[in-house]
């Protein structure tokens, strides 16, 4: 009878205790994700659109999936890989936006304007993130189906426009497995 009593007992006190133990079996990871957008133009404006599938880009997205607690971009760099254009070409203006998988409810991640393109080629430039993109991205990246689409627009001073630019995202995933 007393046994049985104490079994009650813990039983009830491990109840109290379940929800704080779940912080307890938290994984988290740190890692990065990067993309390259591939622009030729011959105007001097340019847009590229992407659908990125953060569950097949990245394996711990697909491993944890509904699994993830929390995503936190912690840094977003970018650099050019390559430029085809005079030493003096440049941004007017750029802009990355994030938005749902369909297009819609874009918000900014980052603008920059007046940045010569050749002084970006294989030099990676930490960027100052807008708060509402990068919430935007952390939401589409820890949601299933952790589907996004990213919108790289701006325009330059000279045409044509060919280079390739990497964006890359420094994420710390939170997850419980069980």
């Amino acid at each position: 009878m007393k046994s049985s009593a104490a079994i009650t007992l813990i039983a009830l006190i491990s109840l109290f205790f379940l929800p704080s133990c779940g912080d307890l079996l938290d994984v988290t990871k740190t890692f990065t994700f990067d993309h390259e957008f591939h622009v030729t133009s011959s105007d001097q404006t340019f847009q590229e659109n992407v659908l990125i599938d953060m569950a097949v880009e990245e394996s711990l997205i697909a491993d944890y999936g509904s699994k993830i607690k929390k995503i936190e971009i912690e840094e977003v760099r970018y650099w050019l890989t390559s430029q085809l254009g005079t030493e003096n070409q440049q941004y007017n203006e750029v802009m990355l936006y994030v938005a749902n998988d369909d297009g819609s409810d874009s918000k900014n991640i980052f603008s920059l304007q007046n940045v010569v393109l050749s002084d970006l080629v294989n030099n990676p430039t930490v960027l100052q993130m807008n708060a509402q993109g990068v919430q935007k991205l952390s939401e589409k990246i820890k949601t299933p189906p952790h589907k996004f689409s990213f919108n790289l627009s701006g325009n330059v001073n000279e045409t044509p426009v060919d280079f390739i630019m990497v964006v890359e995202l420094k994420i710390k995933m939170t997850a419980n497995p069980l």
